[in-house]
């Protein structure tokens, strides 16, 4: 009598069984992750634009119709940004440029205004502006300088201008700390390079070691014109200055 041997298979189907189960469980872990991040994608977006206004600078002085404008950013894209002045809606834009039209020509010399802005994004959220400042010069005024200067120690900052025949320059400087500032020099533009070069200059108008001052003068000659702030003492002197052309 003869005899065949037989393999077993046992084992083998065993493996493959196995295998089959971890087939299984990670296309299930990859359901899963997938919903995660499908999830992720489709959840509720809880981050708000960032919007700021670009013109006109805080503090300057403006007249006759205001261009406004900003800059606006968020992840999934910016649907609307209104425009406010003093509070009161100007004008809403849905697409580029971000900007509107502000009339100031009724309004008082000398009155100050704010502006600020709103972005909205597909989720209605809201990104709100920091507020700018500006105050409505007189008719015919231009603006040379409005704002705040820090005047390093030992140092000097400067402004420069262009003027014509018959302007008259008028402004005010304010020290807001530090001291007092050394000197406020008016020049024209030769005088300024030999100012300095640390040569001889004349200047059109000078005041020296002052914490408040106020010049009205008349403009003699076309051409750039430079407003130098001097301090000479230790510490940083911060000054308030606005100046403008009449």
């Amino acid at each position: 009598m003869s005899f065949r041997k037989v393999r077993r298979t046992k084992g083998k189907g065993q493996s493959v069984a196995r295998l089959a189960a971890v087939a299984v469980g990670l296309a299930a872990m990859a359901v899963f992750a997938g919903c995660d991040l499908l999830n992720s994608l489709l959840s509720t977006d809880e981050t708000p634009p960032t919007c700021a206004i670009t013109s006109p600078a805080d503090s300057t002085t403006v007249n006759g119709v205001v261009q406004i404008a900003a800059t606006v950013s968020d992840s999934f894209g910016v649907v609307r940004v209104e425009f406010y002045a003093g509070g009161a809606i100007v004008s809403a834009y849905s697409s580029l440029p971000y900007s509107a039209s502000w009339d100031a020509s009724s309004l008082a010399e000398g009155s100050w205004h704010s502006f600020s802005c709103i972005a909205y994004d597909a989720a209605q959220n809201k990104g709100y502006s920091d507020t700018v400042a500006v105050e409505i010069a007189g008719i015919g005024q231009t603006s040379v300088y409005h704002g705040e200067i820090d005047v390093a120690a030992r140092g000097r900052d400067a402004v420069w201008f262009n003027a014509h025949i018959g302007d008259t320059l008028a402004g005010d400087v304010q020290v807001v700390s530090g001291g007092t500032l050394s000197s406020f020099i008016w020049l024209d533009s030769d005088n300024y390079q030999k100012y300095i070069a640390n040569q001889t200059y004349t200047a059109l108008f000078k005041q020296d070691n002052f914490s408040q001052m106020s010049m009205r003068q008349a403009v003699a000659s076309a051409g750039k014109f430079y407003l130098v702030f001097v301090n000479a003492g230790n510490s940083v002197v911060n000054c308030w200055a606005r100046f403008v052309l009449e």
